[in-house]
């Protein structure tokens, strides 16, 4: 598969079987935190396995969850610039990294006790939201299969995606690549799957270049912006700056 057929495979899982994680997944996994906290400045990300009481008491919540037990908890230095951004950019580095070794996901915002989540946290740091992995069920429950039929409702085309609609087409022909990177942001996850990243066309250095953008009327859609900014690198294997409407490719 290529990389965009990866970011195609994952989906929001709420239902999981009740067997732990192997000791090699577990491993891999920790691995994959070591490698982004070690090198990320702000990004405290922590693996937690076998501890369902976070979500106990939100089944009248939006995400129903089936045997919820492991979870990482996106844990930042909120005194790092763009941590939203790049904390929703690294997660979906994991999650996409949980796909591949076969593991169903779903980042979880707001439905979760965050007093009771094992994670520890230093002076200055917070948990911004959970990603819920596990082996998916081979049958969801009823209510859990009609959430999931209700959030993914909602479809975009490619160019509802880029502003102004009606110079998509257009800004294909100077950058092909856009096609695979509005597509990988097309399936991102997105909270109550609003969507609310947008290309356009901007400035950088005197050069023309794709760029992203999210309302700011809502902080946590810089969380939304990271993560659709993953799928457009991972999708057409570039690297993006930070900031809101900032470049989705580097300019040397």
């Amino acid at each position: 598969m290529n990389n965009l057929e990866i970011l195609k495979r994952r989906h929001s899982v709420r239902s999981y079987t009740q067997d732990p994680l192997s000791p090699d997944i577990v491993k891999k996994l920790k691995a994959e935190i070591t490698m982004t906290n070690t090198h990320q400045q702000g990004i405290k990300f922590q693996l937690i396995t076998d501890d369902p009481e976070p979500f106990k008491g939100f089944s009248k919540s939006y995400g129903i969850f089936e045997n919820p037990r492991n979870y990482m908890a996106a844990v930042v230095d909120t005194a790092t610039p763009h941590i939203m951004e790049r904390a929703g950019y690294f997660a979906q580095q994991f999650v996409i990294k949980a796909v591949e070794l076969g593991l169903g996901t779903c980042f979880v915002g707001g439905t979760y006790n965050e007093a009771v989540v094992k994670a520890q946290l230093r002076a200055g740091e917070k948990i911004l939201f959970l990603i819920l992995l596990g082996y998916p069920a081979g049958k969801s429950r009823k209510i859990a299969s009609l959430m999931v039929n209700l959030v993914h409702r909602k479809k975009m085309n490619a160019a509802q995606f880029f502003i102004p609609q009606q110079e998509y087409t257009e800004a294909l022909k100077s950058f092909p690549f856009l096609a695979d990177g509005i597509e990988g942001i097309a399936c991102a996850p997105s909270a109550l799957n609003k969507r609310p990243t947008r290309v356009f066309i901007g400035e950088h250095r005197g050069q023309k270049v794709p760029c992203a953008k999210v309302d700011d009327s809502n902080l946590k859609n810089r969380i939304d912006l990271g993560i659709a900014k993953y799928n457009f690198n991972f999708a057409t294997s570039t690297e993006c700056d930070w900031g809101n409407g900032s470049p989705l490719i580097l300019i040397e």
